[in-house]
């Protein structure tokens, strides 16, 4: 199938996305605001050869997603907060043994049951694991449908490259969000990485293989977590990614992600219209966090005001990245507001810390 531009919700957008960069396997329970993505699939996957599968509970869903992993096929699943923590002792397993997939978080309000109404309240589940021990998965915050799409087959080569699960997060506003997308063309991105020296797909092409993440030798262990340091280590030097504006001489920097991300390149537009130095940085991993983008911020700003869908998140990886130079403050709050904060909100508090 060729490229082409559709309107869809972002929910669609990621359906789309994924079945036309190879996933063969989607294995979903329904769950509002998610739910759009497996219907989707459902539809358009036997299209490119895949299928998608209703699974029983989102315990199911993420031990199949472990097993079908295994094989080496591209495997995804979609899913909102209160699924994504039954799955995470699956997501844990898997970081552990080295296995790819695709995770699709539709973020809503929490904590428990919650609200399924939009929010970013996953941020810490997601960048600091719901599982037990020392892992990481790689975490992709799109502000957009068009971005989804071309965030996908990216996401799809880390997955490979560093055998690890991929968590796409998108809070429920910007999920059920229709706007125009051009789509990528249909391409099997995992095809560009040999996996027959890890996958499992029967011992007639390749000898016995053991799928090991525990040990009774203190030893064994400890290797086992230094490798995955490593790992970890290049990931966070080498796949930072962020969007910035104005930063060079800004006084004030807005940082923010998803839609309020969206909404500061509106805020730096509007108040540099009005001669007030305002930059803005939008985090596009959020792990690794875009510690880079705070490194190198200059004297010149004197404050930082990060706006979050939570009561505050993503504000402490800010702090740690500034390490105490330049004040972080904090615009925030949760219940599913759409969105939490106007942009005439932001700018007012903007102005209160420009001394306006």
């Amino acid at each position: 199938m060729i490229q082409e531009t559709l309107f869809l919700k972002n929910t669609e957008t990621f359906a789309e996305s994924l079945a036309r960069c190879g996933v063969k396997y989607h294995f979903a329970y329904p769950i509002t605001p998610a739910t759009d993505v497996m219907k989707r699939m459902a539809v358009i996957l036997p299209r490119y050869g895949g299928q998608m599968m209703q699974m029983e509970s989102e315990l199911a869903v993420s031990s199949a997603l472990a097993g079908a992993a295994c094989t080496g096929k591209l495997v995804a699943t979609s899913s909102s907060g209160p699924g994504l923590t039954l799955m995470h002792e699956a997501i844990g397993f898997m970081c552990a043994a080295y296995l790819p997939c695709i995770v699709v978080d539709s973020m809503r309000v929490g904590p428990g049951d919650g609200d399924i109404l939009g929010a970013q309240s996953d941020y810490f589940v997601v960048t600091r694991g719901g599982a037990h021990g020392d892992y990481r998965t790689v975490v992709l915050a799109p502000s957009s449908g068009q971005e989804i799409a071309d965030l996908v087959p990216h996401g799809i080569r880390l997955a490979y490259r560093y055998r690890i699960p991929v968590v796409f997060v998108i809070d429920g506003v910007s999920a059920q969000t229709t706007e125009s997308t051009t789509l990528p063309a249909y391409n099997d991105y995992s095809a560009e990485f040999d996996t027959s020296g890890w996958a499992f797909t029967g011992t007639k092409d390749h000898a016995k293989r053991a799928l090991i993440t525990g040990s009774y030798s203190h030893q064994d262990g400890y290797e086992m977590n230094e490798r995955l340091r490593a790992k970890y280590e290049v990931i966070r030097d080498k796949e930072q990614m962020w969007e910035q504006d104005g930063v060079e001489d800004a006084e004030l920097v807005v940082a923010a992600f998803g839609i309020h991300g969206r909404m500061c390149r509106d805020l730096v537009s509007r108040m540099r219209a009005d001669g007030k130095k305002v930059g803005f940085i939008r985090p596009i991993t959020l792990w690794p966090f875009p510690d880079r983008a705070f490194e190198a911020l200059g004297s010149c700003v004197q404050n930082i005001l990060v706006v979050e869908m939570n009561l505050g998140q993503m504000v402490d990886d800010v702090r740690l990245a500034v390490n105490g130079r330049i004040p972080v403050h904090f615009l925030g709050k949760t219940g599913g507001d759409l969105p939490m904060y106007t942009l005439a909100d932001m700018i007012a508090e903007a102005d209160r810390l420009l001394g306006e």
